[in-house]
């Protein structure tokens, strides 16, 4: 009709229609749009008048832009700060053992196997948490639980077994966190998997942090400073981050220009609503669209499949590697800290990687960080003749494969699955992949008493056996793309 903003119209009036369905407040609703139409929606510079509705506040694309790549900052440094810390085990191990001469491996490798179980099994409850109860709530009882858990690191006394077991299992939560700021991708549907593979980067990162706090050999000290930091990323999360699942909340604003209009004869109808925009995925149709079709889906078994195999070996290879050095000969525990650097360093390939997988599919890359990870375990398995040099590009190629592994499994659910049932899916997967890893202890106890040799080489030829998962849904993938581009 002529109208410029007859497209904005009709989006807010339909947001409207579906805000009062059950389950969602009237101040809010999801929308299944196209990309164009949601930037259309979006775009404008007058007011918006239309059944109740008096207003959408319209920001220039800069502002929209300076916002987004503020609430990535915020994702990421959450992300690196909290996520993964866990990871950097061998320097906090190696303390330990300075502390207490006597301490097991085995013990020591209990208190490991709780926190990589909670990061796991703990974002399944946080996937459950971020759908039901929002953003903003899930990541502040995440941090709340880091700074119980640095707490009872710090303050747990020497041998003190239990108190460091459940420290780390509280720690470990922080990984919730993550799967909170996942989602922050949407705001990039151009470059999705970069965004998605720069969060693994970042929770890469966190690797480093039991290395600065264990650099001064005072875990007391070390540990409440953490805790300090991650009360301070609680207040900041609980002030930017949406309080619903997505970050393209935006609450319609009134129109204060309006004269003609009464609010005080406004009815139900009027108030202004929320609307939530969830552009439409392009890739993994085939995958349905409720949770029910998706976790059903066979590609989304075989991914679940794929992860919780490939996790098993990855957790066993932190748990054991400082031990495992030290047989080689590392005897004054360098190779502990040369690991945390390494793991964390190869941060700097993260949106490499999600560059490719935005190029080839998902997976092409999942294939690749499989392989790197079998040739890792092929590497820790030669003999101490071998020297320990060698065993540095060992730890290089395992730190790149694992960096894809994570990225490539919650990159591939947003891209072929979407982001509306987001928590729940990557949370299943993250749920049994725990429990399928809780074999890494009982790999540590073979490793110790018996063989390491033997373990490191079941744990290759576990990751050999999900190959041909990766070709099947490289081949799916390509296939997509001639009938995208034929169409």
């Amino acid at each position: 009709d002529g109208d410029a903003t007859a497209p904005a119209r009709a989006f807010v009036d339909a947001a409207r229609v579906l805000a009062p369905v059950r389950g969602r407040p009237r101040s809010s609703a999801v929308v299944d749009v196209d990309e164009e139409v949601a930037a259309r929606a979006r775009l404008g510079g007058g007011a918006i008048h239309r059944h109740g509705v008096r207003g959408a506040a319209m920001t220039t694309g800069a502002a929209r832009g300076a916002h987004r790549w503020a609430l990535f900052a915020l994702a990421f440094i959450a992300s690196a700060l909290v996520a993964g810390t866990v990871y950097g085990w061998p320097p906090l191990r190696r303390l330990l053992l300075e502390e207490d001469s006597n301490a097991s491996e085995k013990a020591l490798g209990a208190v490991f196997t709780a926190g990589s179980w909670s990061v796991q099994g703990g974002r399944f409850v946080a996937g459950i948490s971020r759908d039901h109860f929002g953003t903003r709530f899930t990541c502040c009882v995440c941090l709340a639980c880091v700074v119980a858990g640095a707490v009872m690191i710090a303050l747990a006394k020497v041998g003190d077994d239990a108190s460091l077991t459940a420290g780390m299992f509280a720690v470990g939560l922080g990984s919730g966190v993550q799967l909170c700021v996942q989602p922050v991708a949407v705001l990039f549907p151009e470059y999705s998997s970069t965004i998605m593979s720069a969060l693994s980067g970042a929770f890469q990162i966190s690797g480093l942090v039991f290395l600065a706090l264990t650099a001064g050999g005072d875990r007391k000290i070390g540990f409440l400073v953490f805790a300090g930091c991650a009360a301070a990323l609680l207040a900041t999360c609980a002030f930017a981050l949406p309080r619903g699942t997505s970050f393209l909340e935006t609450p319609a604003a009134v129109d204060d220009d309006d004269d003609d209009d009464d609010s005080s004869t406004r009815g139900p109808e009027d108030v202004p609503v929320a609307v939530v925009v969830v552009p439409t995925r392009k890739e993994g149709l085939m995958n349905g669209e409720t949770r029910r079709e998706q976790m059903l889906s066979s590609e989304f078994i075989g991914l679940v499949a794929w992860f919780t195999i490939v996790v098993c070996p990855a957790q066993f290879f932190i748990s054991t590697i400082g031990y495992q050095m030290e047989q080689k000969g590392d005897v004054n525990g360098s190779y502990s800290s040369i690991f945390s650097a390494t793991y964390g360093a190869v941060a700097i390939f993260a949106a490499v990687g999600g560059r490719v997988a935005d190029a080839v599919g998902c997976g092409a890359c999942q294939g690749f960080a499989t392989a790197c990870i079998a040739v890792s375990f092929a590497i820790l398995a030669l003999p101490s003749s071998a020297g320990l040099e060698v065993q540095g590009l060992g730890m290089t190629v395992y730190s790149l494969g694992r960096l894809f592994i994570f990225a490539m499994y919650f990159s591939n659910i947003g891209r072929r699955f979407g982001f509306v049932n987001y928590g729940t899916l990557a949370g299943v997967g993250l749920l049994i992949s725990a429990i399928w890893s809780l074999l890494q202890y009982p790999l540590l106890a073979w490793a110790v008493d018996s063989s390491a040799t033997g373990a490191n080489v079941l744990c290759m030829c576990m990751l050999c056996a999900t190959m041909p998962y990766t070709v099947w849904l490289a081949k799916r993938e390509r296939l997509e793309r001639i009938e995208r581009r034929k169409s």
